[in-house]
This record gives C-alpha cells, sequence and structure tokens, in this order.
C-alpha cells in the first residue's frame, strides 16, 4: 500500500483551520493522522456538522488503513488493536502492539477475583521500561446467565482494564454486558448460528464484537453481514488449532486475511484478527500434573509467538506463569519496535550509586541495549560511578565507531559539555574496549589518561580489581612531562 498523501487527506478535511483539534492547521491535522497520531473523530467540525457528511465520508475510504482500528474498554487502559496498514514491519512500522488478555471460567468467583487481579496488577520492569498486560476474558462455562454476570460483576469490581466476555449464546452475554455495558467490552463470539442476535446486542451496546469461523469465506460474510447491519467495530477470529499441521493452518488464516486486506485491498475482511491461544487447554483436567500442565503451557507459548510474530492483534492466553509472559512481553515489544527509531536513552552524564571525586568514569552510547547492560553490571557490583552516555543516534559501540557516531572529537566535547571531569579529582575515562581505537587521539583532544575497558561490559569486575587511580594518574603526568 503506498503511503498516503497528505495533500489527499487535506482536500477531504473543512479547510477552516479551526484549530479544534488542537492543531495549528488542517495540514498538521492531516499529517499526524496518517502517522496514526490523531483520529477522524478528532475533526470535531467534520463529525458533527451535516455539511461536511461527503468529506467524512470521503476521508473515512482514504484514511481508514486496511486493518481497521477497534477500541475495547474505556479510560486510560483501553485496547487500540489493528489501525494497521502494511503486512511486515520493515516496510513502516506497526502501530498497536497485541494486546494480552488473560480467560478465566465463571463458575468460580475466587479463581476470576485472583485472575483479575494477577493481570490487574501485573507489572514488569525490563531495560528501562515497564510491561503490563491488557484485559481479562471471562468465558462462561457454567452455561447460565446469572453467574456469568456475577462473574463479570466480580471482576468489574477489581479492575477498569478492558474485559472480553466469552459465549456463543446471545442471553448469556447479555447478560454479562449489562454489568458493564458502560466499559464497552468485546462481545465474544458471533457465529454463523448467532450473529444476528449478537449483531443487536453490540449495536444496542455501541460495543465491539469478534466473529468466530475457521471457515474463512464464512467468516468473511459474517463479517459482511454484521457490517452492513451497521457493527463498526470487528475482531475476526478464524481458529486457533493445535496438533500436526493445524498451526501451520492456523497461522496461515491470520496471514490470508492479512494479505487479503492489505494487498488485494479487499475491504471487507479489513478488520484485526485475534488469537484465542488458551484452546491449547481444552480437554485438560483442572488438576492435571505439573509436567502436563507446562507442557501444554510451551505448546501455548509457541502458538502465541508464532500469532504475534505475524501480527495477529489480540491474544487471549490461559497461562499465568511469569516465565511465559515474561516470553511473551519481550516478544512482543521487539515485534512492534518502529524500525524507523533506533533504541535509545537520554545522551548525559549518569550517577551509578553514589559517586564522588575518587569515582571512576565510564564511557558508553545511548543505545538501549548497551546503556542497561553497562549500567546494571556496574550495579551488580555495587559500584559508584559516572557513567557519560554519548550520543551515537542509539547505535551500539561497534557499530557506533565504524559509522563514525562515536568519534573521539565527539567524545572529548560530550566530556567537556557535561563537566564530568570537574566531579572528580583526576583525569581518568574508561571507554569501551570495542571503542579501543579511539583512545589516543581522545587522550590529546580531551587532556585525559584512557583506560581501554573490556569488550563485554561482564567483563568490568576483572578490570577493576586491577584499576589503581593514583598509578594510572602517574601515567598521566608522566604523559604530559
Amino acid at each position: 500500500m503506498a503511503k498516503l498523501s497528505p495533500i489527499k487527506v487535506v482536500s477531504a478535511l473543512p479547510g477552516t483551520n479551526c484549530r479544534e483539534c488542537g492543531e495549528e492547521t488542517c495540514m498538521a491535522f492531516a499529517v499526524k493522522l496518517i502517522d496514526h497520531q490523531v483520529d477522524i473523530n478528532d475533526c470535531k467540525p467534520l463529525v458533527s456538522e451535516k455539511k461536511y457528511a461527503k468529506k467524512l465520508k470521503a476521508l473515512k475510504e482514504i484514511a481508514t488503513p486496511p486493518i481497521r482500528k477497534v477500541v475495547i474498554g474505556t479510560g486510560d487502559r483501553k485496547m487500540i488493536v489493528g489501525d494497521e496498514e502494511v503486512m511486515y514491519r520493515h516496510e513502516l512500522t506497526y502501530y498497536n502492539p497485541s494486546p494480552i488478555c488473560i480467560e478465566v471460567a465463571d463458575d468460580d468467583l475466587d479463581e476470576v477475583a485472583k485472575v483479575t487481579k494477577y493481570v490487574n496488577d501485573y507489572e514488569l520492569y525490563r531495560i528501562g521500561a515497564n510491561y503490563y498486560l491488557d484485559g481479562v476474558a471471562i468465558r462462561c462455562r457454567s452455561n447460565d446467565a446469572k453467574t456469568f454476570a456475577a462473574a463479570v460483576k466480580k471482576a468489574k469490581e477489581i479492575t477498569d482494564m478492558p474485559l472480553i466476555l466469552c459465549s456463543t449464546n446471545p442471553e448469556i452475554l447479555r447478560a454479562g454486558a449489562m454489568v458493564v455495558k458502560d466499559k464497552n467490552p468485546l462481545l465474544y463470539a458471533a457465529t454463523r448460528d448467532n450473529w444476528e442476535k449478537v449483531g443487536k446486542l453490540a449495536l444496542e451496546l455501541n460495543c465491539p464484537v469478534a466473529v468466530y469461523s475457521s471457515d474463512l469465506s464464512e467468516l468473511k460474510s459474517l463479517a459482511t453481514s454484521l457490517h452492513e447491519a451497521g457493527v463498526e467495530q470487528i475482531v475476526l477470529d478464524p481458529g486457533c488449532y493445535y496438533g500436526s499441521g493445524n498451526v501451520a493452518d492456523t497461522i496461515g488464516a491470520h496471514l490470508q486475511l492479512k494479505r487479503a486486506a492489505i494487498e488485494k485491498d479487499d475491504k471487507l475482511v479489513g478488520f484485526p484478527t485475534m488469537g484465542v491461544t488458551a484452546t491449547a487447554f481444552i480437554g485438560k483436567d483442572k488438576n492435571m500434573s505439573e509436567g502436563e500442565r507446562i507442557a501444554a503451557a510451551y505448546e501455548e507459548g509457541k502458538m502465541a509467538c508464532l500469532l504475534m510474530c505475524n501480527a495477529c492483534n489480540l491474544l487471549i492466553m490461559h497461562t499465568m506463569d511469569n516465565w511465559f509472559q515474561l516470553a511473551m512481553v519481550v516478544v512482543r515489544e521487539n515485534v512492534y519496535s518502529d524500525p524507523r527509531v533506533n533504541p535509545s536513552v537520554d545522551a548525559k552524564l549518569y550517577e551509578v550509586g553514589s559517586p564522588d571525586q575518587d569515582s571512576p568514569v565510564f564511557i558508553t552510547t545511548n543505545y538501549t541495549m548497551t546503556y542497561f547492560t553497562v549500567r546494571s553490571d556496574l550495579q551488580d557490583l555495587r559500584l559508584n560511578a559516572w557513567l557519560l552516555v554519548i550520543d551515537t543516534e542509539g547505535i551500539s559501540v561497534e557499530s557506533a565507531v565504524a559509522g563514525g557516531q562515536m568519534v573521539a572529537s565527539k567524545v572529548a566535547e560530550a566530556i567537556k559539555e557535561t563537566g564530568v571531569l570537574d566531579k572528580v579529582n583526576h583525569r581518568i575515562v574508561i571507554i569501551p574496549g570495542l571503542a579501543a581505537r579511539i583512545s589516543g587521539e581522545l587522550e590529546e583532544l580531551a587532556d585525559l589518561k584512557v583506560v581501554v575497558g573490556p569488550r563485554d561490559s561482564s567483563g568490568i569486575e576483572k578490570l577493576m580489581k586491577g584499576y589503581d587511580k593514583d598509578s594510572l594518574m602517574k601515567d598521566y603526568q608522566a604523559m604530559k612531562a
């Protein structure tokens, strides 16, 4: 799909530069709309004034991405799925990381409370960022409307996160949905047997609906019927199946849907997809052995990673083990990082521990992985140190030295600008071993004693065992003489 032109977008806007959207001009709004930073509905006159009805229709036709956006939940923790326009991340970027939801059956309120609290409180810190789970899927196992409604109510009391209500019985879905009708839940699922009733419920409550069928032609037909009936927020579930050949078929179904929408411009399947990897536990006894449970979790993890890497837009999972969720949030972060932007931290002087005038000065790049690895190794050694981070445009040491982002003159300038040498009583800096080639020039430009450190920060411990500030300063003075 060709990148949309701002000129084409602005022609479908009011053109009044009214600033109601928060932007100075309609052109500025058009640019942000293309970059998924604003929504069509943010243009208030376009949406509310009848005289712009034709323009609104035209804008939706040209600016709606091949995979439409669906919003589940409300408030700061709402889930945005879809809103994508490329098959592969390297073509442009993916915009909305796939939410990860955990399912729980409705017939055990204690378990509902346990799972909901786990999802609500889950937080993982890794390499400078916090990662979270996104929602709870309540599955009707009781086949009883009152029991289902009670489970939904229990979850609502614990969290304001998005909820997915799972049943193929429209009356049971209604019972649960009425409890959280103000929370924009996802109704799962409309099928060939119930789509009319589920569709009417979705329209009545103005909430999104998931459509399920393992037959892609039938799935397309159901989605088309719901859309023609007025349901705009639709998620497609082509099924999630395990066993020989079934995994490939599952991934293939998602790819076929996306390829049809993105590459063939088939608007009838231009909706986000979801994968219910929790089906790995179908038929498993609640009191299964630990070994059997871990084996099922492993199968679920493989499927979940495959779906995530192929841009499945929403996952409903069963396993709650920390080792499992760590893998999933890391995979998600890797897939959905922006290939146009190198991961980086601010280039400045950092304090590790409580450094003083006798503390060593380390230098590294502002590539996220490099910075946090070096900092973590220093902290593990309980070393009080100054850590000077150079702006290398988010590139690692070896690549930055080769590409010219980490040269002696730039490092010398950073040393001067941060005033790090005014904070210590020595003129010694430690540079990465992979930057050894700049050591001589850096000594001349910045009037320093440069110590070439290890090629990997795990070697800092060995380096510091032989680090002698006084001896190095004597070397510096001899060098100056």
